[in-house]
């Protein structure tokens, strides 16, 4: 995975904690996000396409990988099904706590 998808990603898990957190079914969570996800897209394609411009990605084909790649993500985002987001959400929110958790147990040591 390259640095355009995996910072689009953490974003797009940004996007959906805040929205889930604010809106009240998750079919209006998935409406909610659907524009954020994709300025967050256009970001990251800017971004890759600057770097490619720049000569900081010098082969073509890398470059349209990396491209699909990032597309591949944004569009498994947008198109997300209401079980799948809540399945993922808690996944994510369980990890959350966990690191808090551990966070605050090594502070009282």
């Amino acid at each position: 995975m390259n640095q355009y998808t995996l910072a689009f990603k953490q974003t797009a898990n940004r996007i959906l904690t805040l929205a889930y957190g604010r809106e009240p079914s998750l079919d209006n969570i998935i409406e909610f996000t659907k524009q954020p996800l994709k300025y967050t897209y256009l970001d990251q394609q800017q971004r890759m396409e600057a770097d490619y411009l720049a000569g900081k990605i010098a082969d073509s084909i890398v470059f349209y990988n990396m491209q699909a790649g990032l597309y591949n993500t944004y569009l498994n985002q947008i198109t997300i099904e209401p079980e799948r987001l809540k399945v993922k959400y808690k996944r994510s929110y369980q990890e959350h706590v966990t690191n808090k958790t551990k966070l605050i147990l090594k502070g009282l040591d």
